[in-house]
């Protein structure tokens, strides 16, 4: 960070359980650049408007606003500056959540019912399942002026730098400093690890889009090669010790999948499994726990430990070399 740079961090209220977002103003000689947006509520656009008046600034007085992930917490307020003329940033993939593109969003039902029959969850709860439109409640219809991509530079005099850290959300980007300050957004979290979580696959995807948790790993293996010296979240503290906190992380990923083998018996679907992972636990937090079974899931397999199988449109799992 040049010396003359200042970062301000505006604590923004959600409506979620994780609480808070971190939004943040990264104030340069030449202008005032805004990551992240918080939530579309009446409650987040008072504190947007009363944070900014404390470091002396107004909306109008944002130069740009850089959007990490889809996420309605950090996405959500980005139409309201694009009301005010300010640009919005973000990656490609940023643009059918924040477009809110028709025929995206009217296959998204099909895909959640697609994806839970594959799951082996039963007709009776797939008729539960909300609508993928419900998602989208905090998160209002804007547009995406500038796309970025990796290497991308964010500030006019090119100290700071796009870093594409996909897993969490296959549009999250990271900014990096060239003084090794990171804007991390949820890809790292100091208390939590953040849940890789499926997505609706786009136009010319590759397969690995299906197994977000893989993209993660990398992407935290991709952080091991750069030097970090602050690591500013998207909710918590600041990150000061990241190289520990990224080996933690991929040990614990590693770990999630080896503890689920244990209930890996026969043939197995991962309804099955979830069931017998988390018990009443399920019905809480339905969607986060399939995502959070697909991610061990998956890595198991990757890594060679366990084998899936589909048939009629159901993917079963069992451990490498025992049929079933």
């Amino acid at each position: 960070m040049n010396s003359k740079d200042e970062i301000f961090t505006l604590p923004i209220p959600t409506p979620f359980p994780v609480g808070d977002i971190n939004c943040y103003v990264l104030k340069t000689e030449t202008e005032h650049i805004l990551i992240d947006c918080g939530p579309d509520t009446a409650e987040a656009w008072q504190a947007m408007q009363e944070g900014l008046q404390k470091i002396g600034l107004s909306v109008e007085e944002l130069d740009k606003v850089i959007v990490t992930h889809h996420h309605a917490d950090h996405a959500g307020m980005a139409y309201r500056f694009s009301e005010k003329g300010i640009a919005i940033y973000g990656h490609a993939r940023l643009r059918p959540y924040l477009e809110q593109d028709t025929d995206f969003l009217n296959s998204g039902d099909a895909f959640l019912q697609r994806l839970a029959m594959s799951f082996g969850v039963p007709k009776e709860i797939r008729a539960l399942l909300p609508s993928y439109l419900s998602a989208l409640k905090w998160l209002r219809k804007g547009q995406l002026d500038h796309v970025l991509k990796e290497g991308d530079s964010i500030t006019a005099a090119g100290t700071y730098r796009v870093i594409e850290l996909p897993g969490h959300a296959s549009d999250q980007i990271g900014i990096l400093g060239q003084d090794g300050t990171l804007f991390a957004a949820d890809h790292l979290l100091a208390r939590i690890e953040p849940n890789p979580l499926l997505e609706q696959p786009q136009a010319g995807d590759d397969s690995d889009i299906k197994r977000p948790v893989l993209a993660y790993m990398r992407s935290l293996e991709k952080l091991q090669g750069e030097r970090i010296t602050i690591a500013y979240t998207g909710h918590g503290e600041p990150i000061h010790d990241v190289s520990t906190l990224i080996e933690e992380r991929l040990l614990q990923r590693k770990a999630r999948g080896e503890q689920l083998l244990k209930h890996l018996t026969g043939e197995q679907t991962l309804f099955d499994l979830a069931q017998l992972t988390y018990g009443n636990r399920l019905k809480k937090s339905f969607p986060l726990v399939m995502s959070e079974m697909k991610a061990r899931l998956d890595h198991l397999v990757a890594s060679g430990q366990i084998t899936v199988e589909k048939r009629d449109a159901v993917l079963y799992y069992s451990k490498a070399g025992v049929s079933g």
